[in-house]
């Protein structure tokens, strides 16, 4: 009936909201009992959007429960949350929307968000919630970690965190992966940030953080990635694609050296590599006692993003126990994992199938150096 009314603009005046009511019985009163043909055009208009949203989910949930990713036919229905003041620069328009009536992330202080938070908050948000309930600090500046650390104490690991890189955690995002207390807050109010999310806030830290009147505070304790579709548009076309959320268990490696790894190296290879999969590639990361020591990413040569990683790890860290690496892809020639050993590094975790793998083996086994071959590989592009 909606559709046919709306197809009917001429002489028919459609209404689908109680927030057109106002609009309408002032129009009635200008019009003196009718209304005009603009104001017929534009609630048709309102008419078809709420009509194609209806039909969209409609649509999409058909497609859900039968597990079809990607339809002949892909029809995506959304709510506009808020229009931001720019994009990326202040000569682009932006805005965002879900397709629930809310984020389910909460700003509870803080001044408007901008189109890069929001940006660097999803991928803040990405690696946070891939790590081990209620633990885990996450630094990111610009979409990439900058530093990242799951040691059990909440403390440590957003010390550790930001000791991997803290010239970029200047004017960054943290991510905590649990909720923030006094001891903590004290601590984030020394730092210079855009944006601090948490499962939650104490009422002695929120007091805290509130002294900063334009730091962003972000809640998000009710937040979980279920979705697995991930959308990347230019002009009239856009890429699909489903969500690397792949969760990693021991099945998915196989150790191709002679050395073996420990149990800790093994841990700490896992949990490099799982954070390389949300660096920009080429990726590398290296990493010791759960947290990261340097990482290098967004680099055409797998070698430049192994050089910044060791370069970042020695400016700014002093690694006691062993340090690991981890690469989003295989090794194309011996120079990068060798400029990795050269830097310390004693493990090494990296997807296979490169024709040279026999060859990285065979470097691997000369120099001692633990090697893990994953089945997976995780650009990031």
């Amino acid at each position: 009936m909606v559709r046919a009314a709306a197809k009917n603009y001429n002489d028919v005046t459609v209404i689908t909201s109680p927030d057109q009511y106002l609009d309408l019985i002032n129009e009635l009163k200008i019009g003196k009992g009718s209304t005009s043909l603009d104001f017929r055009y534009k609630m048709s208009q309102l008419a078809f959007s709420e009509t194609a949203y209806y039909d969209s989910v409609i649509s999409n949930y058909f497609n859900k429960i039968s597990n079809i990713h990607f339809p002949q036919k892909k029809t995506i229905y959304s709510n506009l949350i808020e229009k931001l003041r720019y994009g990326e620069n202040p000569h682009q328009e932006s805005a965002i929307y879900s397709q629930n009536k809310k984020l389910k992330i909460n700003k509870i202080h803080g001044k408007q968000l901008s189109y890069n938070n929001y940006n660097d908050i999803f991928s803040a948000l990405s690696i946070s919630k891939s790590l081990p309930k209620n633990i885990g600090t996450v630094i990111v500046k610009h979409a990439n970690p900058c530093g990242v650390s799951i040691k059990k104490n909440n403390l440590e690991s957003y010390r550790s965190a930001l000791n991997c890189d803290p010239t970029s955690a200047f004017g960054g995002i943290i991510s905590c992966n649990f909720k923030i207390k006094k001891n903590l807050a004290l601590e984030l109010t020394k730092v210079f940030l855009e944006v601090i999310i948490a499962n939650g806030f104490d009422k002695n830290a929120l007091k805290l953080l509130k002294t900063k009147k334009n730091l962003r505070l972000i809640d998000a304790s009710r937040l979980s990635f279920n979705e697995i579709i991930k959308i990347n548009s230019v002009n009239d076309s856009f890429l699909i694609q489903t969500e690397d959320n792949k969760i990693f268990s021991k099945k998915d490696f196989k150790i191709v050296s002679k050395r073996k790894p420990t149990k800790l190296q093994f841990d700490n290879l896992l949990f490099a590599f799982n954070i390389c999969r949300f660096v920009k590639s080429n990726a590398i990361v290296l990493a010791s006692n759960k947290t990261t020591l340097g990482i290098g990413s967004g680099q055409p040569s797998r070698l430049d993003s192994c050089q910044i990683a060791i370069n970042k790890m020695k400016k700014f860290t002093s690694p006691k126990d062993e340090i690991v690496a981890a690469s989003d892809a295989f090794f194309p020639f011996i120079d990068g994992i060798e400029k990795l050993v050269q830097s310390g590094v004693t493990a090494v975790i990296q997807p296979s199938g490169s024709i040279r793998d026999k060859e990285i083996i065979k470097f691997a086994n000369l120099t001692n150096t633990v090697l893990v071959f994953s089945k997976t590989r995780h650009f990031k592009h």
